[in-house]
């Protein structure tokens, strides 16, 4: 309310009351004045004030009294009538009907979910929030990337500790010797491929060969000399171990290199697998088998454990990073997530999703819980702020009518006259 105007309404306000106490004391003492104020002035004021009080006393009738117990002028003014103002003793009602009203008419809860929904649809194709998404994950993960990192590496620790323990067992060793290895050896070509492989392996270990065959040469020959001579406490040993290195061990590495090459040497290694495949059958399916390959597997899966945790501590930090900064990752989220979430998203509008927003707005029952929560001296305290002015102006218009309601009595009852 402007300065002006909350000015004329103190004024006002005391003029009326004290023309009613004016009206009290002319009806106590008989007293009525000069001619001119008992015939014109005073009439008009009563007039005016009667004006100006019942608009005054209709305002404070919507809210006062507040409670239905406890004294209050009005309540006296009434002889008890007037028990509660019109806005707290109907305020469910109130709550209930603005609830109708504002969802029929403003707030219409199917417009606003196909609004709601529209919003969230285009949210999907908005590259602009695309890259703010993408740098809030990457700031984020950033901030917590120790965090992530303990989580994650646990987590993945933990799965694939478990995928060793359920694979690593007794069981799947033999099936997996049954089905995929014996079979392949079974193969007179696959065995012949692996004795291939291993006189590869031998023919390009012969330098390593050479070397084991003049140590174990040289061994033997000390090893003989001292026991069958043992006069001269393994000196001539020593000495005659040493006649191995004269010989020509590159002649020698030569030749042992060519011998691989004999298809005999081939057969033979055929045939030993062969016999080594039978023997490791017999072995795995054996009952002294089993507690011995859960050892081997325990020992296994304790080293595989430790490697992976190892490798897990040192590569994961730089996955998150490197997947998170990726190019490509971003670029799938937008071109087949984000659109993926659009249609299941148009769907589920279409379907039952305006119906669940709309369930879940329950804007009557909003409204209606609002009101009725509210406390009545703050929401008068709240009308007041918004239509003071307005409430000013129907008591000072009050006045005014009933002014000049006042004149119009008096000047029919001179013309009477």
């Amino acid at each position: 309310m402007n300065c002006f105007l909350r000015r004329i309404q103190t004024v006002l306000s005391i003029v009326s009351w004290m023309t009613v106490l004016a009206i009290v004391a002319k009806a106590a003492a008989g007293w009525s004045g000069p001619e001119w104020f008992s015939f014109w002035v005073f009439p008009i004021l009563v007039a005016a004030a009667v004006g100006y009080l019942t608009n005054f006393i209709a305002i404070e009738m919507l809210f006062k009294p507040y409670e239905r117990t406890g004294f209050h002028w009005l309540r006296l003014l009434s002889l008890g009538l007037w028990r509660q103002g019109m806005i707290p003793a109907n305020k469910e009602r109130v709550g209930h009907e603005l609830g109708n009203v504002i969802t029929e008419q403003l707030l219409k809860p199917e417009e606003i979910s196909r609004e709601i929904g529209g919003r969230l649809a285009q949210m999907t194709t908005d590259p602009a929030l695309l890259e703010q998404i993408r740098t809030a994950v990457q700031l984020l993960l950033r901030k917590n990337e120790e965090s992530v990192i303990r989580f994650l590496i646990p987590q993945i620790e933990t799965s694939l500790s478990d995928a060793l323990r359920q694979s690593l067992t007794p069981e799947n060793l033999r099936i997996f010797w049954d089905e995929v290895l014996e079979k392949n050896l079974a193969s007179p070509e696959m065995r012949g491929k692996v004795a291939g492989e291993i006189v590869c392996g031998l023919r390009a270990r012969t330098p390593e060969l050479r070397e084991l065959l003049r140590e174990f040469l040289r061994d033997g020959v000390r090893n003989y000399v001292n026991q069958r001579i043992r006069l001269f406490s393994g000196a001539i040993g020593d000495k005659l171990s040493g006649l191995v290195d004269y010989l020509n061990w590159n002649d020698i590495e030569q030749q042992i290199g060519a011998k691989l090459t004999d298809e005999r040497i081939y057969g033979l290694i055929s045939d030993e697998l062969t016999k080594l495949t039978l023997r490791l059958h017999d072995w795995l399916h054996s009952d002294e088998a089993a507690p011995q390959m859960q050892t081997f597997l325990d020992g296994t899966r304790a080293k595989l454990g430790d490697f992976l945790h190892r490798w897990l501590s040192e590569n994961v930090p730089q996955m998150v990073n490197r997947i998170l900064s990726s190019d490509d990752l971003w670029n799938w989220v937008r071109g087949e997530l984000l659109p993926a979430l659009q249609r299941y998203f148009n769907f589920w509008m279409a379907h039952d999703g305006r119906r669940i927003i709309v369930e879940m707005l329950d804007l009557n029952n909003r409204i209606e819980q609002s009101i009725a929560r509210l406390n009545v001296r703050e929401f008068h305290g709240m009308i007041n702020q918004v239509t003071a002015e307005h409430l000013g102006m129907i008591q000072v218009l009050g006045y005014l009518l009933g002014a000049i309601v006042g004149t119009l009595q008096q000047v029919a009852a001179l013309l009477a006259h």
